[in-house]
């Protein structure tokens, strides 16, 4: 059959008969459809007929229908359905309603009251301290001193050394693991040290206020006199550390210019034995004195010789070079003369054959070490007055632990706060619960 198409006897006019008949285009025959086939046929293949030899005219199909799929609900609108539904129902109570009955449950007859003793301390130094003379000078001074002297605080407070002191002071396991404690908050003393650490951290609190630089301390017990004592024994502690903290500083701050002053002392200690040795060996106090002496005698001697010249010149002006005055003049006058060039050899000469120096040589090494001891000397001074100040900055800057809110015992148990955690566990459980009921919604609804 190269062309078929399909007839429908449909009377417009109260004939409700339609039969469905196909034409062979090469006979004319007459062939009946079957239903099924028509199923299997696309709707342009088979078009109606009212006449049997009527020709077969081509007409234009009508557009196919869009396929009607199924719409898709958004992941939003498909969660209520799943919430309405008994998986969601069950899930919910599971996840969310259990959870919370029960941690409502343990805070309201199981858990221990606890009993908190709040402190406030600040780590200051002298109040005669000079300050900064700018803001910029007053954050450096704070931020470099004070400040960091109150983390280290901080830090120390949750440190295992702070924990294992006040362990051996006041024996801490056994005020957490008191018979009335509840098995949740109750800690086992047989555990190591670094889960009890982690356990005080829970139980010892801090909060530091940068602005004014107050630090609230907060310690929890299952007694208000625990409390206060675990207080009072680490605010001591914390004590003791600003103490040893102000000492080190204090001692770094000295050290070197106490360094300095004994270098300078043991400076000034070799030139002064440097001298007492050069005189010992010389065999003189004071050399630039022995020079001094040496050259006024020169001096003399030249005077005089200068006396006698003069008058020599007058006597040969009236007596003649042999008479007797004459004579005794020239030969005085020869005997100062060569006792002046004796002396003057005595300062340039060496002394005493091949022992001794000559006076010029012991005066400039005289000169050195009279030098080198005066600038001992004002270097030691100069030491002293650095480590005077130092020592005085040390003091400027000295840090002590200021509290001014004592640790006071407890007449309420103020924690653990059971309404505020069983809203938490609600809230933490109800949104796990939601995003995997959307997660299991958006699964479902993909294959759908």
């Amino acid at each position: 059959m190269s062309e078929t198409r399909s007839s429908r006897a449909n009377g417009r006019k109260g004939r409700r008969s339609r039969s469905l008949v196909a034409y062979d285009g090469d006979d004319d025959r007459v062939v009946p459809l079957d239903l099924d086939m028509r199923a299997e046929r696309s709707r342009g293949e088979l078009q109606p007929h009212t006449d049997r030899g009527r020709e077969l005219e081509p007409r234009t199909d009508p557009e196919p229908a869009e396929s009607e799929e199924p719409a898709r609900r958004p992941i939003g609108a498909v969660l209520p359905r799943m919430a309405d539904s008994a998986f969601g129902i069950t899930s919910f109570v599971i996840a969310v309603v259990v959870p919370t009955l029960l941690t409502a449950l343990f805070y309201m007859f199981l858990a221990t009251s606890q009993y908190s003793t709040v402190s406030q301390f600040a780590v200051r130094g002298p109040a005669g301290a000079a300050g900064p003379a700018d803001m910029l000078g007053l954050f450096a001074t704070t931020a470099s001193s004070e400040t960091a002297d109150t983390y280290i605080i901080l830090s120390y407070i949750h440190s295992r050394d702070l924990i294992e002191e006040l362990d051996k002071r006041i024996n801490l396991r056994e005020i957490y693991d008191r018979p009335e404690a509840d098995f949740y908050y109750r800690f086992d003393p047989t555990k190591p040290i670094e889960d009890f650490v982690d356990y005080m951290r829970t139980m010892i609190s801090t909060e530091f206020d940068t602005f004014s630089g107050v630090v609230t301390l907060t310690v929890r017990a299952f007694r208000p006199e625990d409390a206060q004592l675990v207080a009072e024994n680490v605010l001591a502690a914390s004590e003791r550390l600003v103490n040893e903290l102000s000492r080190r500083a204090r001692d770094d701050s000295l050290r070197e210019s106490r360094a300095e002053v004994a270098k300078s002392e043991q400076r000034l200690r070799l030139a002064r034995a440097m001298i007492a040795t050069f005189r010992g060996s010389e065999s003189e106090i004071d050399p630039a004195a022995a020079a001094a002496a040496q050259q006024g005698v020169i001096t003399q001697l030249e005077g005089q010789a200068t006396g006698i010249e003069s008058q020599l010149n007058a006597l040969r002006q009236t007596m003649s070079a042999s008479a007797p005055p004459v004579v005794q003049l020239e030969s005085q006058l020869a005997a100062v003369r060569k006792q002046a060039d004796v002396e003057r050899q005595k300062v340039a000469l060496e002394r005493g054959g091949t022992t001794g120096t000559a006076l010029t040589q012991r005066l400039t090494r005289y000169e050195e070490l009279l030098t080198e001891r005066e600038f001992a000397e004002r270097a030691y001074v100069s030491s002293l007055a650095s480590l005077e100040g130092a020592r005085l900055e040390a003091d400027r800057k000295q840090r002590y632990l200021a509290v001014f809110v004592s640790p006071r015992s407890a007449e309420e148990a103020l924690y653990p706060q059971g309404l505020r955690w069983t809203a938490v566990v609600f809230g933490v459980c109800l949104i796990v619960w939601g995003i995997f009921s959307i997660i299991i919604a958006g699964v479902r609804d993909h294959f759908v």
